[in-house]
């Protein structure tokens, strides 16, 4: 009985605890996005140059990947797609891939486009995909064997305003209205 009662505390306090701290976190989150830096320079499907200046003026959503995920990149792709045209704005998905052996811009940039008008995929070499992944204080990892090829990354939404500045990061199950609200 005694160990029943304490047990309940300790769970009970625990939650709590974990809700105020959710609650500090959650009222200012402004130098947790602040500390991501949101630039990168990466290639189109024909080869360019591309850095997030250029987006400068438009409501941002990008995320990293590879296009032969099964699971975890389609969910993220189709909600990018789905927010940006719930928005109704001028506004771009960009999805990069962090499988930069199998992944050319060219087929980033298909399979991202496969979701959407406003969608883009962009790639670039493991040095290039690496600097913006540790920007954005994301991570991926390539295991390969001889039997296996696996690829793990962040699977956040970033959301940048048009003034080049992070607004929120998103979870990949955040629903596309949510995230098309704050697009507004």
């Amino acid at each position: 009985m005694q160990v029943t009662r304490i047990f309940k505390i300790i769970v009970v306090g625990t939650v709590l605890m974990i809700g105020m701290c959710a609650t500090t976190i959650a009222a200012d989150r402004t130098p947790v996005l602040d500390a991501v830096n949101v630039s990168f320079e990466l290639l189109n499907r024909d080869g360019e140059v591309v850095r997030e200046a250029d987006f400068q003026g438009r409501n941002v959503l990008l995320a990293f990947g590879f296009t032969n995920c099964l699971h975890v990149c389609p969910l993220i792709a189709a909600n990018m797609a789905r927010a940006l045209k719930m928005a109704k704005m001028d506004a771009v998905g960009i999805f990069i891939s962090v499988d930069t052996e199998r992944d050319s811009a060219a087929i980033v940039d298909d399979y991202a486009r496969g979701f959407g008008d406003q969608m883009i995929g962009l790639g670039g070499s493991y040095e290039q995909v690496s600097a913006a992944v540790n920007n954005f204080n994301a991570t991926f990892v390539v295991t390969k064997t001889a039997d296996n090829y696996t690829v793990q990354h962040t699977p956040s939404i970033f959301l940048i305003g048009p003034d080049g500045k992070l607004i929120d990061v998103f979870a990949i199950n955040t629903a596309s209205q949510i995230i098309a609200d704050a697009m507004k």
